[in-house]
């Protein structure tokens, strides 16, 4: 298992306490953005249906997909709102379901990640353990991720996972891998149908609400953006934010967060690209998950002024974590 620090005793409890407090008003806030931008580029390609205009929305789509990933992932610390309920709701409703997820699954899932960083049991390891690459190799990754292949691969894994009468239980499941799906006893025929449609009812209401908005609009065939997104721009920002967090790092199959896990200075465009929502600032919430995104920058800015027994690791961009992933 992994080795756990304190990040109390590194920061003196009058700060611990500033940052664990959750503010409705900045989760509301972060809701509202990453709404927003999904709502601009919608409109950019229904007012200018050209393929430059697509393009840009593709691009800002698959970035606010990861967005809204991020803070599914925040709920499930429910550490976005001050309320266990809102927490669940919101990251339900308006994160997980709008991008083919369950909170409940995804939580499972991702508990265990933070339990077992760096071992064979995490089940994230498939996503950043292969680091560093030839930049051959990185190069047909990404352009299987903007053909739609990884994407296509992702969606047969998730089919899989939720044929599964109880998908909670396969903690591989979100890392978009078969055969973390198939670990357990897979139903055959009507079961698994009724399974599959059972475990899809809040992402098949969340789409038809999706689509209903975009009827009353007069543009339904809009939607299919939003998929074309999830397969292809959210995929290859998923992979360059999962390798920058915990690949190609001296440590990567250390237990050790100093070793195994970095923060990255993001740029704007980054931040609207592959690191949304402050999850460049991962080694700091590897070391206290229930401090709520927002205040993961304040947390560094701590760190970075107090007495620590190692440098913090934290790259320059996204450039250099790139540079890091290729041999």
């Amino acid at each position: 298992m992994r080795t756990m620090v304190d990040a109390r005793p590194l920061l003196g409890a009058a700060q611990w306490e500033t940052l664990q407090r959750k503010s409705t008003v900045r989760a509301l806030w972060a809701l509202a953005v990453n709404w927003g931008l999904v709502a601009a580029a919608f409109a950019l390609a229904i007012a200018w249906p050209t393929p430059a205009a697509v393009l840009v929305a593709l691009v800002v789509i698959g970035g606010r997909q990861l967005g809204l990933g991020i803070l599914m992932h925040d709920c499930a610390h429910r550490a976005l709102f001050p309320s266990p309920v809102a927490n669940d709701r919101a990251g339900q409703w308006l994160c997980a379901a709008p991008v083919f997820a369950d909170l409940a699954i995804y939580r499972r899932y991702h508990m265990t990640h933070h339990r077992t960083t760096g071992t064979a049991a995490d089940p994230d390891l498939p996503n950043y353990r292969g680091y560093p690459v030839a930049r051959s190799s990185l190069g047909r990754k990404v352009l299987r991720d903007l053909c739609g292949l990884t994407g296509l691969r992702a969606a047969a894994a998730l089919v899989a996972l939720y044929a599964h009468a109880d998908p909670t239980a396969l903690e591989l499941g979100y890392s978009y891998r078969r055969t973390g799906a198939a670990s357990g006893a897979t139903p055959a025929g009507t079961h698994a149908l009724r399974h599959l449609a059972w475990n899809l009812r809040r992402v098949l209401l969340a789409q038809a609400a999706f689509i209903a908005v975009l009827w009353a609009l007069g543009h339904p065939l809009a939607w299919l953006l939003w998929p074309a997104a999830w397969l292809t721009t959210y995929m290859l920002f998923s992979r360059i934010r999962n390798a920058a967090e915990h690949g190609g790092l001296p440590g990567t199959r250390d237990t050790d967060p100093w070793l195994n896990t970095r923060s990255v200075r993001a740029r704007w465009w980054e931040r609207l690209t592959v690191a949304p929502n402050h999850v460049n600032w991962h080694f700091e919430h590897h070391l206290a998950p229930t401090v709520p995104a927002y205040r993961l920058g304040e947390m560094h800015r701590m760190l970075a002024a107090a007495a620590l027994p190692r440098p913090l690791p934290v790259c320059a961009g996204y450039g250099e974590v790139i540079r890091n992933l290729v041999r």
